[in-house]
Parts: C-alpha cells; structure tokens; sequence
C-alpha cells in the first residue's frame, strides 16, 4: 500500500511538491541561533528512530527547556555540545502568554537526592531564570517518585501522570520541565458535520470520525501538495497541516525538512476559502532521548567525562533523557501536554545508550506553534488512527 505524507509546520508544501531536492542532515540544526532548526532536527532524529508506521509527538520546546536548564550546570564541551544541539540558543527565561481564552504554561522543577549539593549560583539560575521548584527527597523512599509523578500531573492537568518509575540508587538529581496546553479554534467545527469517512493509514484503510468545516484561512498550494493554518482562540498560538501531493514517501519527506523551507511555506500563504476535511485524533507517546540527543551531537553528557561543574562538586553524568506527549484535537479546540526529565547520576564506567478542498484522509505531520514568539511548542506524525 502507499505511503503518504502531511508536514506539518515544520515541512513546506512547496518543498514536498519538488521533491524536496536534497536530503537534509539528520543530525544537528541547520543554524546557530534558530529553535526552528533546532526543532526541526529534533523532530527528524525521532522519527528516525520510530516505526514506520508509528505515531509520533514530540515537544522541542519542553525538551529545550530541560536541556537549557542542564547546560546552565556544564562547562567546556559538554556545555558547548548541549548549546550546538539547541540551535546555539538556549530557552532561558522564557514565558508563555496565557489569557482567558488560552491555557498555556510551562513549569520547572528539580529534584534532588538527600545530602547532593547543588552549588548556590545554580540553585540560583534555576530559580530566577527558570522559575523552577527545588526540593531534595529521599530516593531511597518510593513517597519520592510519587512525588515528582504527583507534580507532572498537577501541571498537565492530569494529562501526563508518570515520568519516574523507580529510583536506582546512584541518581542524583531530576530536572524536569512539563508544558501544557488547551485551546479553542478560533473558527470552531461543528459536531453536526463530523461524519465516519475513510482514513488511509500506512497500516491500512480505517473508519473515522471527520470534522469539516468551509471558512476563510491562510493557505498555499503548489503542484498538488496543500498548507493550512487553523488559529486558535486569540490568535496568537496556531495549527499548521499541510497535504503534499500523492505519492510522495513519508521517510523521504521527514528527511527534507528544513528550516529555509518552513519559512517558505508561511511566506507563501494567503487567505482563502477552503473546504477543510480534518480527522479528530488522540494519542500519546512515550521515549526516551537518549540515542536522538547522541544523534545531534550531545556527547559528552553521557559520558563518563562529562563536566557539570557549574552545578555541583559531585561528579554526575546525564543517566536518561525521557519525554512522555498527549495530543487531542477535536471540533473544539486542542489539548497537548509534554513533560522532559533529565536523570543525573554519580559518574561511573557505564556504557552511554546511544474554498479550495482539503481532505486529510491520510498520514500527516502536525505541529503546535506560537505565532508570535515563533516557538514550535509541539510537533508530531499520525500513520494511523485508532
């Protein structure tokens, strides 16, 4: 069976409709300074590394918020790999704008082990750069990662529950980010015109509620591939879906995306009419970053020569990098939560892990964004849905 593709965001329209020309570097951002690069070659390593037919959902922002956090406590080339990886730019200080009409937030916290010393200037940073809650436990007690699983849910609305199963003795240290979001469209779909339609997924043809609506949004075409933009309430924070033309293969296309071509494909849209055939969908999903982070040059880190000495004496090296994503969207709105954690260890020998018609009615990539900070907040692939 075919294999299509929707880029969402982070993916031109225009691009996919060429061909995309030439396969961009897996690996690291395109360039210094950028968090779309950065974002981009985020969501690439992953994909890289799922199944074909997998779901996929990121969040670059939440992971770039816990690695700001971690490289804030490394020196030398740890610290340099880390801030290479981010774009050569760092999420430090950041807020999100929420109103009456949009739930959107970000929380830090770190988690400390009876008796590990965080230096005063780090405990600082995070606090006042970071807003983030520090509070030491006892980690040989089970009340420990219930506590920490306690908070992620309170800061997802309940959305993400768990990041801490158990605790190994030599951790020392989590720092965690979780990132929440719930908005209604601005041009809301009516339940009255959501009907079953077929979905043709990677793994095969599927019965599935769709929402239509025809209304006025910015969108662009070219030689067959489609881009849309749904806002949200306000208007600041937005949906970008684009449908490239048939045919086009879903591996070869997450290798193209850049960040010359996003920019291409917002400056190309304009306002129009469009039938728009979208499926409701739901899911979450459950990594660990470990081998992507290694993948955009994070390496040192892990290793056992890994220099956090900006944030303790005691010697610690990153143990897992872990990242769980929930995604609803509906006729309403949106939901989307993420929570990052960054385990730290005592050092050790360990080995390192390395009016035009729209129908999405297959494989498609969707993203999350904030107009107006330029932020990608939440990324993602749908090959089926359930």
């Amino acid at each position: 069976m075919k294999r299509f593709f929707i880029a969402g965001a982070a993916a031109s329209a225009l691009m996919l409709a060429a061909g995309c020309g030439q396969n961009v570097t897996s690996g690291t951002p395109e360039q210094n300074g950028s968090r779309t690069g950065y974002s981009l070659a985020f969501f690439r390593n992953v994909s890289a590394h799922e199944g074909e037919d997998s779901n996929v959902l990121v969040s670059p922002y939440s992971a770039g918020v816990a690695l700001s956090m971690l490289a804030d406590g490394a020196e030398g080339q740890t610290r340099d790999e880390i801030v290479a990886a981010l774009g050569g730019c760092t999420f430090a200080g950041d807020t999100l704008a929420a109103d009456s009409l949009v739930d959107v937030r970000s929380a830090n916290s770190a988690w400390l082990r009876s008796g590990f010393g965080l230096k005063k200037e780090y405990v600082q940073r995070l606090e006042k750069t970071y807003g983030a809650m520090i509070a030491e436990k006892d980690f040989s007690s089970l009340d420990a990662a219930d506590a920490i699983n306690a908070w992620c849910a309170d800061n997802t609305e309940g959305r993400i529950t768990e990041i801490v199963d158990r605790i190994s003795p030599d951790m020392m240290m989590f720092l965690v980010n979780a990132l929440y979001f719930k908005a209604p469209w601005e041009k809301a779909f009516s339940p009255e015109r959501t009907s079953d339609c077929t979905f043709y997924g990677s793994a095969g043809e599927r019965k599935v509620p769709m929402m239509s609506i025809r209304e006025d949004f910015r969108y662009a075409e070219w030689q067959g591939s489609q881009l849309i933009e749904l806002p949200y309430a306000g208007g600041r924070y937005s949906m970008l879906i684009a449908l490239p033309a048939e045919g086009l293969d879903m591996e070869t296309a997450v290798s193209c995306l850049s960040e010359k071509a996003y920019e291409a494909a917002l400056a190309s849209m304009q306002k129009r009419k469009v039938a728009l055939t979208l499926p409701k969908f739901r899911f979450d999903t459950d990594m660990t970053l470990n081998t992507v982070l290694y993948g955009m040059g994070i390496k040192k880190a892990f290793s056992s020569s890994a220099r956090f000495g900006l944030m303790s004496e005691t010697p610690v090296t990153v143990d897992q990098v872990r990242q769980k994503c929930f995604i609803e969207v509906n006729e309403e709105g949106s939901e989307a939560a993420a929570v990052t954690s960054i385990g730290l260890r005592l050092t050790s020998a360990r080995p390192v892990e390395m009016a035009v018609d729209m129908t999405v009615d297959r494989p498609f990539l969707f993203a999350l964004v904030d107009r107006d900070g330029g932020d990608i907040l939440f990324l993602g692939r749908v090959m089926n849905i359930e």
